[in-house]
């Protein structure tokens, strides 16, 4: 409707200018003109009704198709969306079942293959610990073995040690030692002095005997009451038993000249040969061979 107006408007514009273009009409001229004119826009005007009237007709019938076409779309996708759930469900639900299947015999497959590590673990720690309780045995065994071979070797030494302190106290031992001038046989202040102190010695063991062994210094006897270092050597041993016997002492004493066949110092010199005019007074315990 608006674009009729605009048509009618536009229609008298031109309209008024071809008039004003030609001159002046008289009234009558104008009147026909007039009528014409709305005879002309009456009937275009009723044609383009029509023809806006066909063309609502045909866009209302195309609607309506539309509208149906969709309607019929639209439940059709719907039924189909409602059958696609349908189906996504079953295939869903069908996927759930087969997948807690394959989980379950996985878990089931897992839990076996745990359990067979588990006992070939426990199988093999259990070997383990009998391989070291054996080691630990074998170590104890053989340590109870060095220790019985200690106290063995102990009991050994103790066996020597007491063996060694018999065959000590069996063995003779030196008492004292004197020595005597060139030629001589008595004794000196010196040398009696050393005999008081061995007499305390031998006394100490009244089952033990003496012996004294008098030496010489291996010079020539060329004169006096001996003839030889034998019988001087001899007389010197002797001159020892004498004096303590004159002490106290009550033990078996024998004496012994062996001349200067046991030199302890060098016969070649005054020193030495001093050394070895002497007598020794040993003590044997009974049952000692000397």
């Amino acid at each position: 409707m608006r674009n009729i107006a605009g048509i009618a408007i536009v229609s008298i514009f031109v309209f008024s200018i071809v008039l004003s273009g030609c001159g002046k009409l008289s009234k009558e001229e104008f009147a026909m003109e007039m009528d014409k004119y709305n005879q002309e826009n009456t009937a275009s005007h009723t044609d383009l009704s029509n023809k806006v009237a066909e063309v609502s007709g045909k866009v209302d019938a195309q609607g309506d198709a539309l509208r149906s076409e969709v309607s019929m779309a639209k439940e059709a996708a719907i039924t189909a969306s409602q059958q696609g759930d349908a189906d996504t469900i079953t295939a869903a639900k069908e996927a759930a079942e087969s997948g807690d299947a394959k989980l379950r015999e996985e878990l089931m497959q897992t839990t076996d293959m745990v359990g067979a590590k588990a006992q070939e673990a426990a199988e093999s720690g259990d070997k383990m610990l009998q391989e070291q309780i054996a080691a630990v045995k074998d170590t104890n065994k053989m340590q109870a073995q060095q220790i019985s071979d200690l106290e063995a070797a102990l009991m050994a030494t103790k066996k020597d040690l007491a063996a060694t302190a018999e065959m000590a106290a069996a063995k003779p031992m030196m008492a004292a030692t004197v020595q005597f001038p060139s030629g001589k046989v008595g004794l000196t202040a010196a040398a009696m002095e050393a005999l008081d102190k061995a007499v305390a010695k031998i006394q100490a063991d009244a089952g033990a005997s003496v012996l004294v062994k008098g030496h010489a210094d291996g010079s020539p006897v060329l004169r006096g009451r001996y003839r030889s270092n034998w019988d001087l050597s001899q007389a010197r041993a002797d001159s020892v038993a004498q004096y303590l016997k004159s002490k106290g002492v009550t033990n078996t004493i024998r004496s012994r000249g062996l001349g200067h066949t046991e030199p302890v110092a060098p016969v070649n010199t005054k020193a030495g040969r001093a050394q070895n005019r002497r007598a020794e007074v040993i003590i044997v315990p009974a049952g000692s061979m000397m």
